[in-house]
C-alpha cells in the first residue's frame, strides 16, 4: 500500500497503485494528490519557481509526468527510454524546476528555447566559416 503526503494533502492507495502529492511549501493548503491512474484530488497551478514539497511513491515516470502536466503551467516532457522507470521521491522546500531537473524531466518551453539557441549558434558558425573562406580569396585577388 502506497502512502504520500505533501502539505495538507495526503493519499493512501491500495491494490498495488503508486501515489503522488505536491504542495506549495509556503501555502500547505495549496496541494494535490492522486493514486496511479486517477485524477488529482484538487486543481493546482505551479510555476517553475514555486517552492514545493513533493512525495512520490512507486509511480512510473510517465504517470508522474502526466500528473505534473496537470499541475504545472507548462508542458512536461519525459525521456522515452525512462517512461516505465519507477519513481520514489520525497523532497521539501525545493523549486518545482529543481524537482523536474532532479527527475530528469524538462518542459516544452525549455526544449524550444534550446532549439532556438542551437539555430543561432549554427547561423553564427556559418557566418564565421563564410568569412574565413572569403577572406583569403579576397586577399589573393588584390
Amino acid at each position: 500500500m502506497a502512502r504520500c503526503r505533501a502539505g495538507d494533502c495526503e493519499v493512501e492507495c491500495g491494490g498495488g497503485k503508486g501515489c503522488g502529492c505536491i504542495a506549495e511549501s509556503d501555502n500547505p493548503f495549496s496541494c494535490a494528490c492522486f493514486c496511479f491512474g486517477e485524477t488529482p484530488t484538487k486543481d493546482l497551478r505551479i510555476e517553475p519557481s514555486t517552492i514545493v514539497d513533493v512525495s512520490i511513491s512507486d509511480l512510473p515516470l510517465y504517470e508522474l509526468a502526466e500528473f505534473f502536466n496537470r499541475v504545472h503551467t507548462r508542458t512536461i516532457i519525459a525521456p522515452a527510454d525512462r517512461l516505465k522507470e519507477q519513481v520514489f521521491l520525497n523532497v521539501q522546500r525545493k523549486s518545482f524546476g529543481d524537482v523536474l531537473s532532479q527527475l530528469g524531466l524538462t518542459t516544452r518551453e525549455r526544449v524550444d528555447r534550446d532549439r532556438r539557441g542551437l539555430g543561432l549558434l549554427m547561423f553564427i558558425a556559418g557566418v564565421a566559416i563564410g568569412a574565413l573562406i572569403s577572406g583569403p580569396a579576397q586577399k589573393g585577388s588584390r
